[in-house]
């Protein structure tokens, strides 16, 4: 091939000449960035070899104070539709109930003229007089009392810097 025609097919022109970038990857980053204090304190082992203070798996305490939810939902699952679209053309049938069941299911028998035994009328009226006797729903919010965050309380986070 002649050198005119080689030149058609590259994007690199060969009269030139590139000089490599800065820094190049050669070179040791972490020194030239200053980022060896933070490769140590992430690092999970000692410069001796022994196991650093092991690393939390969870970002949970680090953004427990930002706003919003920080609880992953679960992965919904694919609608059976989706999954088979050829269900969508079968419609779904309908079976017919036993008369016979349903009557026996929904007779209801009269009540006894002395009211149904173990069942107290007075226990459905709310805000009465003797409601308010017992006792049972006065005062329930003293009784709950909210837990505050601590903003700067007991120990510190460790901060990595």
């Amino acid at each position: 091939m002649a050198e005119g025609t080689q030149d058609k097919y590259y994007l690199i022109d060969s009269t030139k000449t590139y000089q490599p970038s800065k820094p190049t990857p050669l070179q040791n980053l972490l020194h030239l960035y200053n980022l060896e204090p933070v490769a140590e304190s992430l690092s999970r082992t000692n410069p001796d070899g022994s196991k650093n203070v092991k690393l939390r798996k969870s970002y949970k305490a680090h953004i427990s104070d930002l706003p919003g939810k920080h609880q992953i939902p679960e992965p919904k699952s694919i609608p059976i539709g989706l999954m088979d679209p050829s269900i969508a053309q079968h419609p779904d049938i309908i079976n017919s109930f036993d008369e016979e069941l349903l009557k026996r299911a929904l007779k209801f028998d009269k009540t006894p003229i002395n009211g149904i035994p173990g069942f107290d009328v007075a226990d459905l009226a709310i805000g009465d007089q003797q409601t308010l006797m017992r006792g049972d729903d006065r005062d329930d919010d003293k009784n709950k009392k909210r837990k505050k965050k601590h903003q700067s309380g007991g120990a510190e986070k460790k901060q990595h810097v």
